[in-house]
């Protein structure tokens, strides 16, 4: 029977079979981004052998990873207070006005604001990373499409068929006819639009409906990015893809040196997220052979709130380094906590409907724009829309998966004999 050598966190050597190991890997798929779905993989692909004393000594990343059975409770905790913090933080524009907004990203506490959105991005690519090592392509794609749009089309049609009817300074039957009416539901298909005709048009932000899904789109460029690597065989080279992130990063960063490109006004930029994600990504290919430590900790900190602060646009790319690793860290504290694990899967019902509670809170009560007070009971009604999307509709899709990832299987073997058989008939030598 084959042996592995399986360094502990204390530094002392076991040996371990390998279907031992394989039990006691835990899977789960069924995480979100924003949220974002989750999986353990296969920790044997990516262990390597110490060089030195002291670097068997050093806890990486992946002993954290296989020490928590790959569900270290620290990542649920923050899909849901990331969740939460994105309605604390909404509360300020939509008592306020988005001009109130703008003290916090030109002030000291930019970089607080600012970590809230990358970090989710960070999180997912670290947990997405897993699902992807253990399916194949085709599944890995599937499993992404029944977690996000199930739950993102029926936000959508709430908010256009139930919110916007009660809400329109127009008449019905001018508000159902209406070109922007028909154009939101694009928002089911990740083509982003805010507006609904004649809804919320006298609020602080007025006539925004959805603003939470700008992230939606480069959500899906990740995936994109992501896929694209798969297919070219770059993530199963570990090294090469995080060598491959760290160009990009510096690259990009260099550009924006030599260009003197502004920094972005206000919230962080797509590009940023997209960043942070690819990181989280590498950080998981390579998890063995990153150290998982307090003082890493504290640089990626300090870091992070540096280049935030720097205000320049190298400093946004730079800052998607250190947001991945704190981020990374945080999540891989595994602790008991109670129910979080359950609590954790209303995170991305609380992020989809989070801004079109608020703006509602806001509409119903005029006198009461207080930001404490719209916080309070958006938050509130928005969990119970969660907890209604969770059960009733997200879990449920989630339960059928194991039949749509068979169809999906053969689907994809059908095409790939088809594309074969094609590609043979087209270059066979004549007799």
């Amino acid at each position: 029977m084959i042996k592995l050598m399986i360094v502990n966190s204390g530094g002392r050597h076991r040996s371990t079979p390998c279907t031992a190991l394989s039990r006691r890997v835990h899977q789960c798929d069924d995480l979100t981004f924003i949220n974002l779905p989750i999986g353990a993989t296969d920790i044997r692909g990516s262990r390597r052998t110490p060089a030195t004393q002291a670097e068997s000594a050093m806890t990486s990343v992946g002993d954290k990873w296989e020490a928590a059975k790959g569900r270290p409770a620290g990542f649920d905790l923050l899909r849901i207070l990331l969740s939460v913090a994105v309605i604390l933080w909404h509360s300020v524009a939509v008592c306020y006005g988005l001009p109130a907004e703008q003290w916090f990203y030109g002030g000291p506490l930019k970089p607080v604001v600012w970590v809230i959105v990358p970090a989710f991005f960070a999180l997912s690519g670290f947990l997405v990373a897993g699902s992807l090592e253990r399916n194949s392509l085709p599944a890995f794609v599937t499993l992404r499409v029944i977690r996000i749009f199930p739950a993102l089309t029926a936000e959508v049609l709430i908010s256009a068929v139930l919110i916007g009817p009660l809400f329109t300074d127009l008449a019905l039957s001018q508000y159902f006819t209406d070109t922007d009416f028909f154009r939101y539901f694009l928002n089911t298909i990740g083509d982003i639009h805010f507006y609904l005709p004649g809804v919320f048009s006298d609020l602080p932000v007025p006539n925004m409906v959805n603003s939470q899904l700008w992230t939606v789109p480069h959500e899906l460029e990740c995936y994109v990015v992501i896929s694209v690597a798969a297919l070219i065989g770059l993530t199963k080279r570990h090294r090469l893809f995080l060598f491959a992130v760290l160009f990009v990063v510096i690259a990009m960063a260099l550009r924006d040196i030599v260009g003197a490109k502004p920094a972005s006004p206000a919230a962080p930029p797509g590009r940023m997220l997209v960043l942070a994600f690819l990181c989280g990504v590498a950080l998981f290919l390579n998890r063995t052979r990153i150290v998982y430590s307090r003082r890493r900790l504290f640089i990626s900190l300090v870091g992070f709130a540096a280049s935030v602060l720097a205000s320049s646009r190298a400093g946004e790319d730079l800052a998607a380094l250190f947001v991945s690793y704190f981020t990374v860290y945080l999540g891989l504290l595994n602790f008991k906590i109670g129910p979080v694990t359950r609590v954790a899967d209303y995170s991305y019902g609380i992020y989809l409907y989070g801004f079109p509670v608020q703006q509602t809170v806001a509409e119903l009560l005029p006198n009461h724009r207080i930001w404490y007070v719209n916080f309070g009971l958006s938050l509130a009604v928005t969990s119970i829309f969660a907890i209604a999307s969770w059960h009733l509709l997200e879990s449920r899709v989630m339960a059928e998966k194991k039949p749509i990832l068979a169809f999906v299987s053969v689907l994809a073997d059908r095409s790939r004999y088809m594309l074969l058989t094609a590609w043979s008939s087209l270059f066979r030598r004549p007799a």
